[in-house]
């Protein structure tokens, strides 16, 4: 049997709008093994988000649609199931951490009751042995008196408990894969680590398989063993961790590890990736990159460069990115 938790193959998904379609993500092609956190990362717009609603089958049918592709969990393509399979499979065999826990958690429930809720759904067990195993969850993420926690509203929580609550929540299924959208930029930095340090505990113990969706590089470089790299829909760069930090094989990665402050604060002004990301709906001609690229080339802005395998844990879709190492760029 493969060790491939996840296989998300050519993901092309759309969406109808008043100005016409939109194009959210184009061709997208990654995949987590077993026991592996692997990050997406990207600006706002560049289709973290979409990719791990489509994967959780949780996109409003009425207007997206899945043009091309497979998504497959544990060698089964989620896109050929129903809507009653994939709520068997929410929770049960994947589960996700919403960015902001406040609107995530209902406010008119108890925390025992909506950590306990998947495990009634699917374990069937009864109210009292739900909210026994709840209590557990909650002192497994750290939560003090569980306790008495699992009678409280989301409102009497700090925002960090809160978030250890969702942990909690996502969990307690034990499912093989976890999706985290963002789980700690609500959070301050002290939190954050903590939540991050859970996280990382419990994947140790559990060997779950994690996407992290993070535009924090500094978050990557604490939980990530590869990384995927999206911009305006499109992977353009997929590597080992260290790999990304250490060269950068294309220029948007590049950009937004020049873009990171320095921690000794020798540089006194910030770089930035110049302009904005293209409008969905108006993608640029070649590379969806070149007006913003320092580098690009008249190839660049006529063709599109399909994503090239450069070893076995390599990808980029990048024209240049042999010239760029032979300059010493990057």
């Amino acid at each position: 049997m493969s060790d491939e938790t996840l296989v998300v193959k050519d993901l092309t998904v759309s969406f109808s709008t008043e100005n016409g379609k939109l194009t959210a993500v184009s061709n997208a092609t990654f995949s987590i093994n077993q026991g592996e956190t692997v990050c997406i990362v990207g600006e706002s717009g560049s289709g973290k988000s979409v990719t791990s609603l489509s994967i959780m089958g949780l996109l409003p049918k009425q207007i997206s649609t899945v043009e091309t592709g497979e998504i497959l969990l544990n060698g089964e393509n989620l896109l050929e199931k129903s809507s009653k399979e994939m709520r068997n499979i929410r929770g049960q065999e994947m589960a996700m951490i919403f960015q902001e826990p406040m609107t995530s958690l209902n406010p008119v429930y108890t925390i025992g009751d909506q950590v306990s809720e998947g495990l009634r759904y699917h374990r069937k067990m009864s109210k009292k042995e739900a909210l026994k195993y709840a209590v557990k969850a909650l002192e497994k993420v750290g939560i003090p008196s569980p306790q008495q926690r699992i009678h409280e509203y989301p409102h009497q929580l700090s925002g960090g408990m809160r978030q250890r609550v969702m942990i909690a929540m996502a969990l307690s299924c034990n499912p093989r894969l976890l999706i985290a959208d963002e789980p700690t930029t609500a959070l301050d930095v002290t939190i954050q680590a903590q939540v991050l340090e859970v996280m990382k505990e419990l994947k140790k113990d559990t060997n779950m398989s994690i996407l992290f969706i993070t535009h924090d590089l500094g978050v990557v470089a604490d939980v990530a063993d590869r990384v995927v790299v999206m911009y305006a829909g499109a992977v353009v760069e997929e590597a080992d961790v260290w790999q990304i930090f250490e060269e950068p094989l294309h220029p948007y990665t590049l950009g937004l590890l020049e873009a990171m402050p320095s921690v000794d604060g020798a540089i006194e002004r910030m770089k930035t990736i110049e302009g904005t990301i293209p409008n969905a709906t108006n993608l640029p001609k070649g590379c969806r990159f070149h007006p913003r690229c320092p580098f690009a080339t008249d190839l660049c802005k006529e063709t599109e460069p399909t994503l090239e395998i450069i070893d076995e844990s390599r990808k980029v879709a990048c024209w240049n990115y042999k010239e760029l190492k032979k300059k010493e760029v990057i």
